[in-house]
């Protein structure tokens, strides 16, 4: 009998295979490129390795191939029915992953993982604010990420990369950054390849307000890292932000263009456009003057790849994407659409989608009093969207200009002091005159 890194047997007729089935999973853990190449070396030698088409699957979606995803996932799912029963339910968990049964797959993660607490790639799918929980319309999404790792937390111990890297970035998106970054400098600590420590640590520097420190650690880490793996272009992201919110619109203009921007971007398309539709609102609200191309080259991205409505959090950057070239039909259009949606009850974020589409839409427009109002009702639901702290701070950075935009100034400052005396301390006085000073 075979068993994999975690101690688990696994039905394999190959060791080598089982061997590369560890190695791809590791790089997937990781966000490494190569896991596919691994994969399909695996599965050269054991067609027949259920879980190792499972893990196919996973390095399918990680390029795009969503289609070849399912098949994979099919196949897996088909291969386990002489497998232990362990490996029955993580095929189970895959398949629906991969064919749009979010909830049932997030259900069937949650019983596994208390029987099975150690097998990381169906646990892995709740976690990550773009997993399960991320994007299954929890208002308490973080919290019930971090209520699911301290259920297995006891057969982890304190060594393995993985699950310290996971539970160190939960933990910070909930609030304890405190318990959180320990965790995640002792994953990169043991593994220093791992990107998703490594992002993990990026958002301990913002929710701790550490803008320079922060930026220091991704112009260190980043350059070591492929640019065509999947999150080089987010990380980049984080450190354009960075240098926005210090007050330094060159250094973040040159790395939009550089590393960000949909020419040059070679992750998930998805990935993308939120980052890219995002960083280009928060230049405009911090008084950066945009290349009127750049936003032509995101809104031809929009318009390949995201021509209708569908994920709730990318629905309002697809709004932010047209309000940038001032293409009202087509933000109606996706209002319209939001709209039909949850009339058919396929927004799992609920109502708060609409408001947020409509608030982006007014503050677009110039209507600077409605985007206000709304975004100031919505802001209470809108972790509902999923998403990051960081990435959902779009949202308050434009509730505070839309009131600064309308001559509310009290309420303006209400609204960032909440934030930088809580969190995100770099968005404090000196980023709020910045901002007054472009509104005026």
């Amino acid at each position: 009998m075979h068993h994999d890194r975690y101690g688990q047997p696994i039905t394999a007729q190959s060791a080598r295979a089982v061997e590369l089935y560890d190695d791809a999973v590791d790089r997937m853990f990781a966000l490494q490129p190569g896991s596919d190449v691994l994969i399909d070396e695996a599965l050269a030698l054991d067609p027949e390795f259920a879980l190792g088409h499972c893990a196919k699957a996973r390095t399918l979606a990680g390029l795009g191939d969503n289609s070849g995803a399912r098949d994979s996932a099919a196949r897996g799912r088909e291969l386990t029915a002489h497998a232990s029963e362990r490996e029955r339910r993580h095929a189970e968990i895959v398949f629906r992953v991969f064919r749009g049964d979010s909830g049932e797959a997030l259900a069937a993660v949650q019983a596994h993982a208390l029987d099975h607490p150690r097998d990381a790639v169906p646990i892995s799918f709740a976690l990550g604010v773009y997993g399960l929980y991320g994007f299954g319309g929890y208002n308490d999404f973080r919290a019930r990420q971090v209520d699911l790792l301290e259920r297995v937390a006891h057969a982890w111990g304190e060594d393995d990369w993985w699950f310290l890297a996971s539970y160190g970035w939960a933990l910070v998106e909930l609030g304890d950054a405190e318990r959180g970054i320990p965790l995640l400098d002792r994953a990169l600590e043991l593994k220093p390849d791992n990107a998703n420590a490594a992002h993990g640590r990026t958002h301990g520097y913002y929710e701790l307000g550490a803008a320079e420190d922060g930026e220091a650690f991704i112009e260190a880490w980043l350059p070591g890292y492929d640019r065509g793996a999947i999150l080089h272009a987010h990380l980049a992201w984080h450190q354009a932000l960075f240098a926005l919110q210090r007050g330094d619109p060159e250094r973040a203009h040159a790395i939009y263009v550089d590393s960000i921007r949909p020419a040059v971007s070679r992750t998930l398309p998805m990935f993308t456009m939120v980052d890219c539709a995002s960083f280009l609102l928060r230049a405009e609200v911090a008084g950066m003057v945009v290349d009127p191309a750049l936003r032509r080259e995101l809104v031809e991205l929009v318009e390949e790849r995201f021509a209708k409505p569908g994920i709730p959090f990318v629905n309002a950057h697809i709004v932010m994407a047209y309000g940038g070239v001032s293409d009202r039909e087509s933000q109606d259009r996706i209002q319209r659409g939001v709209a039909k949606l949850l009339e058919q009850e396929r927004q799992p974020s609920g109502p708060v989608v609409a408001s947020v589409c409509s608030a982006v839409a007014a503050y677009s427009k110039g209507d600077y009093l409605d985007a206000a109002d709304t975004l100031v009702r919505a802001l209470p639901n809108v972790e509902r969207l999923g998403g990051s702290n960081a990435q959902r701070d779009v949202f308050i950075d434009l509730a505070v200009s839309a009131h600064v935009r309308c001559g509310a100034m009290d309420a303006a400052r209400n609204l960032a002091r909440e934030r930088w005396t809580k969190r995100a301390g770099h968005l404090g006085e000196a980023w709020f005159e910045r901002l007054c000073a472009v509104e005026n």
